[in-house]
């Protein structure tokens, strides 16, 4: 992948990307992007999906940083095939049970609609081993405004928040935006339904969105007041600069989560984060997040009492390395999370993601899980393995 004239004033970037391209392809991130300006992954990527500075950069841009002639010569779609493998079956780790997965094959579609209009489409075909898959991603952006540097997302969107929520190479999720207190499961990190502002403009990114449901469709129950309902406020604001490694900013939400019982819990969230890429000289990538969550009503226990309100707290750190010359990175992540209501969960694990050697749109990962500790379970190490095949469709 590869910036338009519009990267103006970074010729050190431009200059690294003409490298790249010289050098030749070898695995592909964003398969047709590499492809349409014949660029390596590391273009945009520590190891994809893992993205560095200008990818980020690349993705609050909705796309609009690269140059709509050049997409325009090679098709838009893409194919993706996933296997992997569990050592806990999705079941608790006390009892675990290997499984393994190789139905989950996606259809992607990426690029520019018309002049100031990108899209992204992703539709599981399989999922699961089953077919009939959720719709992962679809919006459309439009970017003529302020200047360009205005960019309004509308559909199925990747929620304001750090990169590595939507774009990271750890197979499991990060715990710290997705805690739960009491009935109300946030969803700091996932693709949901609604509409997204993003100013970007030097190093500022700036972002507000109102959302709904991830649910694989808008319905009727997105509007109403039936439980589980979720409608949400989120917002961030950055220093961000694309071509430098350090980003550092802070996230947010304000929302109302419908209980089971009807009532409604008023919730707010505030974070600050901190990310900053591995270094060719050896100095490995930080990512660190700190999270206070805020529930005035988080529902009912078991018995039927009324839960108090909740202070939640979550603490996120992770150290990266990327190896090999860029074609793998090797990370360990340690979060905490406390839901203000007595439980405490300690979680931990190692990552190795890699480019398969000779085997261009090939990436393998491998995850091993020290442990989730918690009030109420303690977990032994589990393991976890994941292949990912991504190709273009041809012109």
């Amino acid at each position: 992948m590869m910036g338009r004239a519009a990267l103006r004033g970074l010729p050190g970037l431009v200059a690294s990307i003409a490298l790249a391209a010289s050098a030749g392809a070898t695995a592909q991130a964003m398969p047709i992007f590499a492809k349409a300006y014949g660029v390596q992954c590391s273009t945009c990527h520590t190891v994809v999906p893992a993205l560095n500075a200008y990818g980020r950069y690349v993705q609050r841009t909705g796309y609009a940083s690269l140059n709509r002639d050049v997409l325009n010569t090679v098709s838009p779609i893409w194919i993706g095939e996933q296997v992997n493998g569990d050592s806990t079956g999705g079941v608790s780790d006390i009892a675990p049970t290997h499984t393994s997965s190789f139905g989950n094959l996606a259809l992607h579609a990426a690029g520019y609609l018309a002049p100031d209009w990108t899209f992204h489409v992703q539709q599981w075909l399989l999922q699961n081993d089953s077919g009939g898959g959720s719709l992962d991603t679809a919006w459309v952006t439009y970017n003529n405004l302020f200047h360009k540097d205005g960019h309004l997302f509308i559909g199925k969107i990747e929620a304001p928040g750090p990169s590595p929520f939507s774009q990271w190479s750890d197979i499991s999720g990060f715990a710290a935006p997705a805690i739960t207190v009491g009935e109300h499961p946030y969803q700091l990190d996932g693709n949901r339904w609604g509409a997204k502002f993003a100013y970007v403009h030097g190093a500022l990114d700036a972002e507000a969105a109102w959302l709904l449901s991830g649910n694989g469709f808008v319905s009727s129950q997105d509007f109403n007041t039936m439980p589980g309902t979720d409608k949400t406020f989120q917002w961030k604001v950055a220093s961000a600069h694309p071509d430098q490694p350090l980003e550092i900013g802070a996230f947010g939400s304000m929302g109302s989560y419908v209980l089971s019982t009807g009532d409604v819990d008023r919730y707010s969230s505030f974070a600050g984060y901190l990310q900053r890429d591995p270094e060719p000289s050896g100095i490995p990538g930080v990512l660190g997040i700190y999270q206070i969550g805020n529930d005035k009503l988080p529902g009912f226990d078991a018995g039927g009492a009324q839960l108090p309100s909740a202070r939640s707290t979550a603490f996120t750190a992770e150290i990266y390395e990327s190896l090999f010359n860029r074609n793998a990175i090797l990370a360990f992540r340690n979060e905490y999370t406390n839901d203000g209501l007595g439980n405490f969960a300690h979680f931990q694990n190692i990552d190795l993601g890699f480019n398969v050697p000779r085997m261009p749109y090939l990436h393998a990962y491998l995850e091993a899980g020290l442990g989730a500790n918690s009030t109420t379970q303690s977990g032994g190490p589990t393991w976890r393995w994941l292949l990912w095949w991504t190709t273009p469709v041809a012109q």
